[in-house]
């Protein structure tokens, strides 16, 4: 835990975190720690919160977000990387490479028949510039 207070390349909200939790151990007072560490009381106790619920180590991650449900499938999403791997000239196209436009309306035009129909409205950004 004092490793990851200290860390320079660690995210900053476990760094956050681990200070809260260390410096809570030596002043149990959610002011004084907030004080310490530049946070509210108020984030100091949803801190210590999750670590009695969860962990100490667990209490370092974010809580998962509630949000829609990913809408290609990591099926769809190896078809069309296998299909970008795939030489354009075998499948027909006069093409020397893929482009990204060229390579969208082939997955959109081909996926119900492959078996990925959540790739049938696929747009070049869609997947040309990926979230993480």
């Amino acid at each position: 835990m004092e490793a990851i207070a200290r860390s320079r390349t660690a995210p900053a909200s476990w760094v956050e975190r681990a200070r809260i939790l260390l410096a809570y151990r030596s002043d149990p007072s959610t002011y004084a720690v907030g004080e310490a560490v530049g946070v509210t009381h108020q984030t100091v106790k949803r801190c210590l919160d999750r670590a009695v619920r969860l962990s100490v180590m667990a209490a370092l991650d974010d809580s998962p977000r509630p949000g829609k449900a990913p809408e290609i499938t990591t099926d769809a999403k190896a078809w069309l990387l296998s299909l970008a791997c795939q030489k354009v000239k075998d499948l027909g196209y006069p093409h020397k490479l893929w482009t990204t436009r060229l390579l969208a309306r082939h997955a959109r035009d081909h996926a119900e028949a492959s078996g990925h129909p959540c790739m049938a409205n696929i747009a070049k950004a869609r997947w040309a510039n990926p979230r993480p």
